[in-house]
């Protein structure tokens, strides 16, 4: 039972959880006119989802020490330091974190449950910055808010999926501004679209997309 609530019905709800809020997240930009805190609302919504990622990782971390603690075997894992032959630089494995009695539990943990979240949340942050680096030079490129939308956007996809978004935003900007430019008439787009568009193709599709390009290698 156990089990099945730290890797399936966890998964699950998590994966609704973001679907849900990433709609909240399209009706907000869709109406965005409406709204004159725009900015504030994509980073409440960038902050609630990289909280529901780290809250799945300590329900994750808190289980798997639950787990371990009611077996022989599980316990020898809790209460061991790393071991030497860990593949890991010398400076962290002969720190206080890694060498007292939760050592192991905590490296195993770190490299299950929390190193993913790192990833994205580092992943995220060098996007928005190429973000604003843009557009302080191509403001052309973006409306009140889509920079942070973007953020936002990077968090929902989440690692690996980032890889497959990032090219996704791109391609997504071509057919918009074509789409724009034949039945609006208007010659220039912005990035919200392509975000909001990349953001549905990448959580819809990812999975089958990395399994498809054999990146599976860049799952943590």
């Amino acid at each position: 039972m156990i089990d099945f609530f730290l890797n399936d019905l966890l998964k699950y709800f998590l994966e609704v959880f973001v679907w849900l809020a990433f709609a909240a997240t399209a009706g907000f930009y869709f109406w965005r006119e409406k709204f004159a805190n725009y900015k504030k609302i994509n980073g409440v919504v960038a902050f609630v989802i990289f909280s529901a990622r780290a809250a799945q990782a300590m329900f994750l971390t808190f289980g798997q020490y639950y787990i371990w603690s009611r077996n022989n075997l599980g316990k020898v894992f809790l209460n061991s330091p790393l071991a030497d032959a860990v593949p890991i630089a010398e400076i962290f494995k002969n720190s206080f974190v890694f060498q007292n009695k939760f050592g192991y539990f905590i490296f195993y943990s770190y490299g299950r449950f929390w190193l993913n979240i790192i990833v994205v949340f580092v992943c995220s942050t060098v996007f928005y910055f190429f973000l604003k680096f843009l557009q302080k030079y191509k403001e052309r490129f973006f409306e009140n808010g889509e920079t942070e939308l973007g953020f936002t956007a990077s968090l929902f996809v989440g690692w690996p999926n980032f890889v497959i978004f990032l090219p996704l935003v791109f391609i997504s900007i071509i057919f918009i501004s074509i789409y724009r430019n034949i039945f609006l008439g208007k010659l220039y787009t912005t990035l919200g679209w392509s975000f909001i568009l990349a953001t549905f193709l990448t959580l819809w599709f990812g999975s089958n997309i990395i399994n498809f390009l054999n990146l599976n290698i860049l799952k943590i």
